[in-house]
């Protein structure tokens, strides 16, 4: 993806579509489906990963548009050397994807690795308004 539509779309302000949300529990993965706040065509969806190959604790995050945009790895593997947590950026400025970025060099993230505090920062760096949004550990 080109990087100004990449800026573009990741600054858009965005909504969550249900106002409950249930984190995966550990083995699981998670989808969350949210769109641009001021048009609801524009869709985003959100994957929180709690599994791994051979990390089962593995934590990742994953914001698509169409496409992957942007992945966060909280726990898992070092990745060119850079271990996590570390950011991958899907726009030609970060060879979409290749380039992986230490999370301690992205501003306003908190890289809590609990599972709700998690998914909340990745969703507030997201541009996502969590104004009345619950996020609770695992579906009851």
């Amino acid at each position: 993806m080109e990087n100004p539509k990449y800026q573009k779309l990741h600054n858009y302000p965005k909504t969550i579509n249900r106002k409950k949300i249930f984190c995966a529990a550990q083995g699981e993965q998670r989808f969350i489906n949210g769109h641009a706040t001021f048009n609801a065509d524009e869709e985003f969806k959100v994957i929180q990963v709690r599994k791994g190959r051979i990390r089962k604790e593995d934590l990742t995050y994953v914001l698509m548009y169409k496409n992957i945009m942007l992945r966060i790895d909280l726990i898992g593997a070092t990745h060119h050397g850079i271990p996590t947590p570390h950011v991958h950026i899907f726009d030609d400025a970060h060879d979409n994807g290749r380039d992986v970025i230490s999370l301690s060099d992205v501003n306003n993230y908190d890289p809590t690795t609990d599972v709700v505090g998690s998914l909340a920062s990745f969703l507030r760096y997201n541009n996502f308004d969590l104004t009345d949004v619950s996020i609770s550990p695992v579906t009851a």
